[in-house]
């Protein structure tokens, strides 16, 4: 059952990169059963074919675009192919992500530039291939997804932290940057998300701990893991006209995970090993 009206985007057109599995497609669900033409972007033309198919069968107008946001060239075509097929690049969210663990003191050059370049690099691509048609029409809106509070640290996970603290930085001066061209600008950190992408990300490099995000689930306030379904949901909010006064901000969808918790109300003890330590958030935007 959806909380928003079921006509919300209704002649609107919404760009998704890394849209064909887990947050990204469940975020082109919702936009398109709520009546948005929408454009998957995602580098896997298998997958691709595989998530449109699944939305087509439900109603939703979709149109997909084989992109690797790391290239220029490729970025550009898939927003003309979303100007070709709606006239309009109304929303876009930068979700395309890579991730892996790795310890700091070991992690290569190439493994950090890699994610920078994915996650970093891919949102400015992205946002700079469709902010000029954006200012044409004096209006648009662009959503980063993000890690919850990168700043507080996100151990083995140094090239994630990074990319996505500058995505925060890219956000917040993009939305004063723009918001004279009627832009908004805003970012969301989900929680614990259990999706393919988060748990083939968690499990790279690390043989020794099969991918699980149960462990994770006791330090969530709400009590549970996040659903795709849950930052979905705070995406239709924060594109809509119900949030026309709000931009530059990062939503935390994480059931609260990344509120500060005293070390005293810690179930941990001492000793904790860094893996586990209660300011580590598994990746959810891959």
């Amino acid at each position: 059952m959806s909380h928003f009206v079921a006509k919300l985007y209704a002649g609107k057109s919404v760009v998704i990169t890394g849209g064909a599995s887990g947050i990204g497609y469940a975020m082109a669900r919702e936009f398109g059963l709520h009546g948005a033409g929408v454009v998957l972007a995602s580098r896997s033309g298998d997958r691709l074919d595989a998530a449109a198919r699944r939305l087509r069968a439900l109603g939703v107008r979709c149109e997909t675009a084989v992109c690797d946001v790391r290239n220029e060239d490729e970025v550009a075509r898939a927003v003309e192919l979303t100007l070709d097929h709606f006239g309009a690049v109304d929303v876009l969210v930068n979700n395309a992500a890579a991730n892996f663990w790795s310890p700091a003191e070991t992690m290569s050059a190439r493994s950090f530039r890699t994610v920078v370049d994915i996650d970093l690099l891919g949102t400015f691509h992205c946002t700079r291939a469709v902010v000029p048609h954006m200012i044409e029409q004096q209006s648009g809106v662009v959503l980063n997804i993000v890690v919850t509070d990168p700043h507080r640290g996100f151990p083995y996970f140094a090239h994630a932290a990074a990319a996505k603290a500058g995505v925060l930085g890219l956000t917040t001066t993009w939305a004063r940057e723009w918001g004279r061209h009627g832009i908004r600008v805003n970012a969301i950190a989900p929680g614990p998300t259990p999706s393919e992408g988060a748990l083939s990300g968690m499990a790279v490099g690390r043989p020794d701990l099969p991918p699980s995000f149960e462990r994770h689930a006791q330090r969530v306030p709400l009590g549970r893991l996040a659903r795709p379904e849950d930052t979905a949901a705070a995406a239709l909010f924060l594109c809509s006209d119900a949030a026309a006064y709000i931009t530059g901000v990062n939503l935390a969808v994480d059931g609260g995970v990344s509120l500060p918790v005293p070390t005293s109300e810690l179930p941990y003890g001492t000793g904790v090993p860094a893996d586990v330590a209660p300011t580590e958030v598994p990746a959810g935007s891959g």
